[in-house]
């Protein structure tokens, strides 16, 4: 009887093409997304020794001869914001970043800072970034001097010890970078030198020994899947 009635007014309960195309095409994009992750996580699973920085800290220890130089120029030196300094160490927490662990390469991103200030200039080395991706192993900094910004110049070189190859890392995943000597680079010698108005800091001076103790979460071989767990206390020597 309903088939009867639907002949009768014309309309049929048969599904119609437009209905049938709109279905194909959701049916297709459906398909095209599930190809489109499937690679996605392919080419992930395939960065077998990248992991993401979950935190941790890095800490400087200080040239002795750098601080006296300063001291002589009528510069003091005090950590920024969450940076901490001792007479012979500055510490700076580490807040992300991304490392592979097999080559070093990467970038750690690190809060606070280094203050350095005359009677009447205060120069701001902020926002650390650990760079490795190159050739080069090199510490920017974001410069501020009297409150402006000058913009994030290259601020240490160092090269990594045992030929790019990170000396420590734990089960908890915990790795440490330690003993890196940090020279001044040329682009914050000529930064600091306009901001004091004089050649306050050489070149390629020794700054002090980078070490650096660094959080990442890890289950072999090396692929995040979360944050870290509980960890006990890990020394950075």
């Amino acid at each position: 009887m309903i088939a009867e009635n639907a002949l009768a007014n014309g309309t049929s309960n048969a599904p119609s093409r437009i209905t049938m195309n709109s279905t194909m095409k959701k049916l297709s994009l459906a398909a095209f997304v599930l190809v489109v992750a499937f690679t996605l996580y392919a080419a992930s699973a395939q960065a077998q020794g990248i992991s993401v920085v979950n935190g941790g800290r890095s800490m400087v220890s200080l040239n002795l001869g750098l601080v006296n130089l300063l001291a002589d120029n009528g510069i003091g030196m005090t950590g920024s914001d969450t940076s901490q300094r001792t007479s012979g160490f500055i510490t700076f927490p580490i807040t992300s970043g991304a490392i592979n662990l097999d080559t070093s390469a990467g970038q750690i991103l690190h809060s606070g800072g280094i203050v350095l200030k005359s009677s009447t200039t205060t120069v701001t080395l902020d926002c650390l970034i650990v760079d490795t991706l190159g050739a080069d192993s090199f510490v920017t900094a974001l410069v501020e001097v009297n409150g402006g910004f000058i913009g994030r110049v290259k601020l240490f070189d160092f090269a990594l010890p045992g030929g790019k190859a990170i000396p420590n890392v734990s089960s908890q995943g915990i790795f440490s970078l330690s003993g890196a000597p940090l020279t001044l680079d040329e682009e914050a010698a000529n930064a600091l030198s306009v901001a004091f108005g004089s050649k306050a800091l050489p070149t390629g001076i020794v700054a002090g020994n980078w070490q650096s103790m660094v959080l990442v979460p890890l289950v072999p071989p090396g692929l995040v899947i979360g944050p870290v767990g509980p960890v006990g206390p890990a020394k950075l020597f």
